[in-house]
């Protein structure tokens, strides 16, 4: 009689076993598919004096150059300076001796007063500057009004900047702007002059920068940037915060929500520079905290945590 309770038993032992490993499993699995959070970084959205910019190639160059010439002809016989000297002006530049001296080198031997005669005649500089071109070395032979060299006058030297003439507007005479130097800070300085010339080939018209104390050398290229437009009240984030699709016709950031949760709301962008975004959206406010890092392909409400 009991073995036969013990029999029947052990089909509901069986049962309940098999429901117990099953609701274990599904507790299991459950706890498996349960993804981890993402790590991100995240940046705060806050009002910002954003300014878009437009851009021009520009390349530095002296307005004044003198070219020094012989007043004598006659050879080189003092010449202490080399390229890239500076001058000034009034001061010898070289001496030069002339035939007739030459010839009466000998007779100084036996008329000492002819000596006041055989002095080397001098060549005054007349410019203060660099000497940027030189044509002669000592004992060359040159003619009256040959070019001995150029002196470049640092005080002078200005930006040229070449704009198209349909965007002659954008560049006035005043006109504030950045000149980015490459390897160097950059320089505030303001449009000085243009130039009533337009260049045939490229329809562009020359606008200078004055630079008078900036210690940089001719032909250097660089950067000038003018104001487009300007905001001080932008709601702005980093470039890195701002996604689109491939072609660029739908604009969205990850906003987190309750420091847990990414969501993706759309935006529309406006003002924008290297580094800051102007947009405007519905769900997105001052105060708000976007994803900068890690939100890459990253599908709507997935769970984050935010690096510290």
């Amino acid at each position: 009689m009991r073995l036969f309770k013990l029999c029947n038993l052990f089909p509901v032992i069986s049962v309940l076993t098999l429901v117990t490993a099953s609701c274990g499993g599904d507790k299991n699995q459950a706890s498996n598919s349960e993804k981890p959070a993402i790590e991100v970084e995240a940046v705060l959205v806050k009002i910002q004096d954003i300014s878009e910019y437009q851009n021009f190639n520009g390349t530095t160059q002296y307005q004044k150059k003198e070219s020094l010439r012989a007043n004598v002809t006659g050879y080189i016989a003092y010449l202490p300076y080399e390229r890239g000297n500076e001058v000034q002006r009034g001061g010898t530049f070289a001496t030069v001796r002339t035939m007739e001296q030459n010839a009466l080198a000998d007779a100084v031997k036996i008329d000492s007063s002819l000596a006041q005669f055989v002095k080397p005649l001098s060549i005054t500089s007349n410019a203060s500057g660099i000497i940027t071109k030189l044509n002669v070395v000592k004992g060359d032979y040159v003619a009256e009004g040959d070019v001995l060299a150029v002196i470049a006058q640092p005080k002078t030297l200005v930006v040229k900047v070449n704009v198209p003439f349909s965007e002659k507007n954008d560049m006035e005479v005043g006109t504030p702007c950045q000149i980015m130097i490459p390897g160097q800070n950059t320089i505030q300085a303001q449009v000085t002059s243009r130039l009533p010339v337009i260049d045939s080939v490229n329809q562009t018209q020359a606008f200078l920068i004055a630079l008078p104390n900036s210690q940089l050398p001719e032909r250097l290229n660089v950067n000038v940037r003018t104001v487009l437009k300007q905001d001080s009240t932008a709601l702005g984030i980093p470039h890195k915060a701002l996604q689109t699709n491939e072609l660029m016709t739908d604009f969205w950031v990850m906003k987190i929500f309750n420091d847990t949760l990414a969501i993706k709301e759309t935006v529309r962008p406006l003002l924008q520079n290297d580094s800051v975004v102007q947009f405007s959206s519905k769900n997105v406010k001052k105060g708000d905290y976007v994803v900068t890092e890690g939100s890459y392909q990253m599908q709507d409400s997935t769970k984050v945590k935010i690096m510290k």
